[in-house]
């Protein structure tokens, strides 16, 4: 796509043509935004229905179109837009990052959190390390967070991470894998989305991120070892 059609259209004053043309442009964007969407909704990080990513995208590219500048190349415009996507969902779901924390930091610290260690019950449920000493899991004993992504979110998940697809034949086993994702640190699953709904490679998602492609990649690693118990 043609940058200067982009400015053309800024110059006029004509967003229904530059919406179009983006659109056309950046169609991973939309799917981005509805997989991460839907993927809180489930975890019951937003309350269903009550945002969408079509309005989402609406406000995206309004602040695309008001600041857009001939200047702009392909790849420029592409990371500007995700991260103004990431920036509306993060105001949506109402998390509070403080300025004196960048993402690179949040995600150095997180890595520690990828590598919870799983065990297994006496009944052989698998259950957090963590949850043995947890009054909760004392008078339940096991895990029971029951937390689904719906089929499409499931496939993409299995594609992207290279999972056997047979890990989705079991209520349990779809359970397990809502449970995993669910439990991927804040920071690190928006990597993890990128991957997975905004089919960014991990050079794209370095950019847009504005942190080393080698820190991506071992989050990456690390989140594929988590669905290793699939």
């Amino acid at each position: 796509m043609s940058t200067k059609e982009l400015y053309r259209h800024k110059q006029e004053n004509d967003f229904e043509q530059f919406y179009e043309k983006l659109e056309a442009f950046l169609p991973e964007l939309k799917k981005f935004m509805t997989g991460s969407l839907k993927a809180a909704e489930k975890q019951g990080d937003l309350d269903v229905g009550f945002y969408d990513a079509e309005g989402m995208l609406n406000e995206v590219y309004l602040d695309a179109f008001k600041a857009f500048s001939g200047e702009m190349d392909d790849k420029r415009l592409r990371r500007s837009l995700f991260k103004k996507a990431i920036q509306k969902m993060d105001e949506k779901r109402a998390q509070e990052i403080p300025d004196d924390v960048n993402t690179h930091a949040l995600l150095k610290s997180e890595m520690k959190l990828l590598s919870e260690d799983f065990t297994t019950d006496g009944d052989g449920d698998l259950i957090l390390n963590e949850e043995l000493d947890d009054i909760s899991y004392q008078q339940k004993q096991g895990w029971s967070k029951q937390i689904y992504l719906d089929a499409a979110l499931e496939q993409l998940m299995v594609q992207r991470f290279g999972l056997n697809e047979a890990s989705l034949l079991s209520e349990e086993k779809r359970r397990l894998l809502g449970f995993l994702y669910s439990t991927i640190p804040p920071r690190s699953k928006l990597v993890v989305e990128l991957l997975v709904f905004g089919d960014q490679d991990t050079l794209e998602i370095s950019q847009i991120l504005e942190v080393p492609e080698e820190v991506i990649q071992r989050i990456l690693f690390k989140a594929k070892e988590r669905f290793r118990l699939l």
